[in-house]
This record gives structure tokens, sequence and C-alpha cells, in this order.
């Protein structure tokens, strides 16, 4: 729980990553990139946030394309078979 729970380095990286983020966006001017986490520390990145395995990767986007689908005008006529 120290190493990587709610007091330790994870923690701390995430705290680090949020403030520093949101000062470096604060200054930006409009139409430009935002920073994301692993611009600002991109060695501790997959660390933080995992990397996705296969079956979660094929998960998210059988998921997005139904999202997809799902926002199209008369969707749910469409879609009344494939929603159980």
């Amino acid at each position: 729980m120290l190493n990587d729970g709610a007091i330790g380095n994870k923690a701390m990286l995430l705290a680090l990553s949020a403030l520093t983020t949101g000062n470096l966006n604060s200054k930006l001017k409009a139409n430009t990139k935002p920073y994301k986490m692993e611009d600002i520390l991109p060695s501790v990145h997959e660390y933080i946030v995992p990397p996705l395995s296969d079956e979660e990767k094929e998960a998210q986007v059988q998921n997005q394309l139904m999202l997809f689908m799902q926002m199209q005008p008369k969707a749910d006529k469409f879609m009344r078979g494939a929603n159980g």
C-alpha cells in the first residue's frame, strides 16, 4: 500500500502530473494542443496508466462502434435486435 497506495509513488506522480498539466494548460493560447500526462512524465506514463491488453483493446473498439451506431438517427429501430 505504501508504494502504490494513497501515499505512495503512484499517488505522488498522479498529483504532480495533474498540477503540472493544469498549470501549463492554463497558460496556453486558444487553438493550441493541450499538454497530457504522457507529455509531462513520459518515462512513468505506462506505470501510472498501464497499456490495454489485446482483449481490452478489442472490447474498447466494439464499445466505441456501438456508441457511434446508437448516436445515428433512428438507431433505436435499427439496433432493437442487437440490444437483446
